[in-house]
């Protein structure tokens, strides 16, 4: 995560770049959520990705407030915000770690004022235990916590570019070592082993999505939960402007051993051309990631 606070990383690219999240997902947290609508928080809003979207998707809240440890990230969506006063005028950001509600103020912090507690694509940075027990003191009874995220993308319409989309985050010879750990073992794990407590949360709901379920249709019927399902339309350029906004990417370009080396994101592109020839880099293709997400009611 120390990558994401680096004065120099590029959060504007990040901003742009990264994947954004289905409407039909936020009906899944809208039917979910019971009672008041007064306080939502992010938790590790990033540039407010998320926390931007909820204020347009969700069922109005009063007061949603994003919170983010990085400056850089708050910085860019505070300038997000501000281009469209009107359109978020309940949303602000808070530079603030992921177990602290200090900046709700000492009449409301671990005070159960809360009534929506969202933690999205940031949650294998936690101390998980530490994490719920700081939700679980500021929700109010019945309040929601939602979790959600992705990782490991694929283009479903070209498999023979499955083994390309693992060699460029993870290779030995490209960002494998670069990414921090045990976070993005983690996210990979789809968060499996962060389990809710049902000491502190009941009614509680898990999706895990397998991005090459999109392959068999006889899978996606097996799913009986209501799915996450993140896709995009995207051509080669822009998908190697998202691989520019990997933490692993930043550190590899901060190592003076790959100075002289071919750019990671430009290889891929090379790649996917040498394999597929009738292709341009302006040409659309479909991504779509592995996902989950957690839903829980506090007791």
């Amino acid at each position: 995560m120390s990558a994401f606070s680096a004065s120099d990383f590029n959060s504007k690219r990040y901003s742009s770049s990264r994947p954004s999240y289905p409407s039909e997902f936020y009906k899944i947290v809208d039917e979910y959520h019971e009672g008041d609508r007064k306080v939502l928080v992010d938790v590790g809003c990033g540039p407010g990705t998320a926390t931007l979207q909820i204020a347009e998707k969700l069922k109005t809240f009063d007061r949603i407030i994003g919170s983010d440890l990085s400056a850089t990230m708050i910085k860019t969506a505070n300038a997000i915000r501000e281009d469209s006063p009107d359109k978020y005028k309940n949303v602000s950001f808070e530079i603030s770690p992921s177990d602290s509600f200090e900046f709700l103020g000492a009449d409301s912090a671990d005070k159960q004022k809360i009534d929506m507690i969202t933690a999205v694509e940031c949650v294998h940075w936690f101390d998980f235990d530490k994490f719920q027990r700081s939700v679980h003191a500021n929700l109010r009874k019945d309040g929601t916590i939602a979790i959600w995220g992705y990782a490991d993308p694929i283009f479903p319409d070209y498999p023979e570019f499955d083994d390309l989309m693992n060699d460029v985050p993870y290779g030995k010879e490209t960002l494998g070592p670069y990414w921090e750990q045990p976070g993005r073992s983690r996210l990979r794990n789809m968060l499996k082993d962060f389990t809710l407590d049902p000491k502190r949360f009941h009614h509680i709901q898990l999706s895990y999505f397998h991005a090459t379920d999109v392959r068999d249709l006889e899978k996606l019927r097996q799913h009986k939960e209501k799915l996450l399902l993140i896709r995009k339309q995207i051509t080669l350029l822009e998908f190697a402007e998202y691989v520019r906004t990997w933490s692993a990417y930043h550190q590899w370009k901060q190592d003076p051993k790959n100075k002289d080396k071919q750019d990671v994101a430009d290889w891929f592109i090379e790649e996917s051309l040498r394999r597929r020839p009738e292709l341009t880099v302006n040409t659309k293709i479909e991504v779509v990631w592995n996902t989950f997400y957690k839903l829980g009611k506090r007791i």
